[in-house]
């Protein structure tokens, strides 16, 4: 394939850039991957720079997959660029630069989703004595906001002396370091460490969704730029939604002043959404006095679309209608069930999607909840395969041995798990060495120390049946031998879905040992990348919703409870606009928002009139171009529409 092929105008001169630091501002469905994807070959098959020296930094794991395939299609036989997440690079760098890194604990070990959950968390909430998990939760956001934000750099770490020590003990123990302060510590030893070194010099460095990028972030890229990289960044301010991980869209604003002598590039031709779509998305974005006007327009002969606004009186007429309006767009509409997007601001203990997927059910609308399907690797099951192959990996590895302590059916409680911990802070020991210490002389921890040594030594009969198994040549299909025989003698009998979720993210990541697939698993950021599922109506939220496209979606309860819900302020009130902007532009043919005069029972709890049954629909529609219609008398005209019309 030609770097140019089927490109238009503006994406041929947005791929071909050359000469200086550039911003593509993309709006939705302009072709901004398309555009990186052709830049890359530009820059390797036309003006022959090295493959490895082209670095692409991508948001989510989602986004790197999908431009690493459209590479690899558009240039099967070439050599290959780095392409990952800015978490997934500061973790290889901070990897091969381990040894000089004095201020982590050594071997550099990242805590996953599960082990902050379920270990550290809950470790530091009995250790301060809080109330409730929240509150220790509360406490590791500030840290992170601290690195995010950079106030970490100005000594104005969260204001909680007990905290700071209590964290900083646990993870001496434990020997952790958390996700959250990757990006951060990649940044303040590429300031302050002369020696740390890059994984290959970078002539060329892309970044995608350049708006999601906080301060953090942001210094990153400054101190690559510095080392000699040529910058391009694509995004859209408009769809800056992470304000929760600090990031703001001033940053791709602010571009051309913090390089300057950048170019300003511009993808204005929308080829996903049809026109009333566009127009509705556009008027939200405009209420925005500080966006970036870009003028983005529906490709030429695009159809109008439909779009509508319904009202219902109370959510259990909402949701019943809801159903019928769905089966009526696979049965009528000739619409494919995973084709539909339901969107929700919120989802509180399944408020929303328990109705929903019940009402569905009932009307023969197959369906899939994305908050209630767990990862096979995050139950009870696949927490202990996972900590058996990281034993593998290394012996020594604490979080591993207090996972199977844990989790297993060994008699090992809460109270045995606490001692151990406290024989491990008095005596200045790792959590391995107290483990290893006890199981050796049982007498020193006299009421736990023999059900403990019983527990080590079944993990050591495991470990010492698997490790032989490491020493194979790395391969996928030695690292897939591996993972079985370990799910086979941790469970006592083999798991088809622990199994696939293992061997998936392998492939994914591109994994070929046991130490590539716990490094890509720790780099993994599940709570954003999204995921279909094939052949049913999917619910999800609506931040989980970007970087998706339907051809009808559906917004529930599009009220201004919810959204801006308690966020009256910016920059906060800003996220919520822009988080309806993203949701209105993931449909290309249909577009249906919803919202109740009232709501009842567990939907009456959320949102900034909690206890209240009232609901209002949200200011960010109010003066919109569209005009509420009863919920009731638009399905039921839609269920007598001939299927020809659609």
């Amino acid at each position: 394939m030609q770097w140019d092929e089927e490109l238009t105008g503006e994406q041929r001169i947005a791929a071909s850039h050359l000469g200086s630091p550039a911003r593509v501002l993309a709006g939705p469905g302009t072709g901004k991957t398309r555009v990186l994807t052709r830049r890359i070959q530009y820059l390797i098959q036309e003006q022959k720079v090295a493959p490895e020296g082209i670095l692409a930094l991508t948001f989510t794991r989602a986004a790197a997959h999908e431009l690493r395939t459209r590479l690899e299609a558009a240039m099967p036989a070439e050599p290959q660029p780095r392409v990952s997440t800015l978490h997934s690079f500061a973790l290889r760098q901070l990897l091969r630069n381990a040894p000089t890194l004095t201020n982590l604990p050594q071997p550099l070990r990242i805590a996953d989703d599960w082990e902050e959950r379920r270990i550290i968390l809950e470790d530091i909430k009995s250790i301060m004595k809080l109330p409730r998990i929240d509150a220790a939760k509360t406490l590791f956001n500030q840290l992170s906001s601290d690195w995010e934000t950079l106030a970490a750099d100005q000594g104005q770490l969260t204001p909680n002396p007990k905290f700071i020590g209590a964290w900083q003990e646990h993870r001496q123990i434990f020997g952790y370091t958390l996700r959250s302060e990757l990006v951060y510590q990649l940044k303040r030893s590429l300031e302050q460490l002369p020696e740390f070194t890059l994984e290959a010099p970078t002539s060329h460095l892309l970044v995608d969704e350049y708006q999601d990028l906080n301060r953090c972030d942001l210094a990153v890229v400054s101190s690559l730029i510095v080392r000699g990289a040529e910058l391009y960044v694509a995004g859209d301010d408009d769809q800056s939604i992470y304000g929760f991980r600090k990031a703001h869209p001033d940053g791709i604003r602010q571009f051309l002043t913090d390089y300057p002598g950048a170019t300003d590039l511009r993808l204005r031709e929308c080829k996903r959404c049809d026109t009333k779509i566009l127009d509705l998305a556009e008027f939200v974005a405009d209420l925005d006095t500080k966006r970036i006007k870009k003028g983005i327009l529906p490709e030429k002969d695009r159809p109008e679309g439909e779009v509508a606004l319904l009202q219902f009186d109370r959510n259990s007429t909402e949701v019943n209608y809801l159903a019928h309006l769905a089966k009526t767009l696979i049965d009528n509409e000739h619409i494919p069930p995973h084709e539909i997007l339901v969107l929700l601001r919120v989802d509180t203990r399944g408020a929303f999607s328990k109705s929903l997927l019940n009402a569905f059910e009932a009307a023969n609308v197959p369906c899939s909840v994305d908050s209630a399907e767990e990862s096979p690797l995050d139950t009870p099951e696949g927490r202990q395969v996972l900590a058996i192959l990281r034993l593998v990996a290394n012996p020594q590895d604490h979080l591993s041995w207090r996972t199977l302590l844990q989790i297993q059916k060994n008699g090992v409680g809460h109270k045995a798990l606490a001692s151990l911990y406290d024989f491990a802070r008095g005596n200045g020991y790792t959590f391995s060495l107290a483990v290893s210490t006890v199981a050796h002389d049982p007498s020193t921890l006299p009421k736990f120390g023999a059900r403990i040594a019983k527990a080590v030594s079944a993990i050591q009969a495991l470990l010492t049946k698997l490790l032989p198994l490491k020493a194979a040549d790395p391969s996928l299909e030695s690292l897939g031998e591996l993972i079985r025989n370990a799910i086979a003698l941790t469970l006592g009998s083999p798991s088809d879905a622990i199994l696939a979720a293992c061997v998936n993210l392998a492939v994914e990541t591109q994994a070929d040992s046991v130490q590539s697939f716990l490094s890509s698993l720790e780099a993994r950021n599940v709570d954003i990348d999204p995921e279909i599922v094939q052949g049913k109506v999917n619910i999800l939220t609506m931040h989980k919703a970007k970087g998706l496209t339907a051809s009808a979606v559906i917004i529930v309860a599009a009220e201004d409870e919810h959204i801006p819900g308690r966020q009256q302020q910016e920059p906060e009130m800003g996220d919520e606009r822009r988080l309806l902007y993203v949701s209105l532009t993931r449909a290309k043919r249909m577009l249906i928002l919803t919202y109740c005069a009232r709501r009842y029972g567990s939907q009456k709890m959320l949102g900034r009139a909690s206890g209240k049954s009232q609901r209002t629909l949200t200011r960010f529609l109010r003066d919109a171009p569209i005009k509420p219609q009863p919920g009731t008398t638009y399905v039921a005209s839609l269920l007598t529409r001939a299927p020809e019309a659609a």
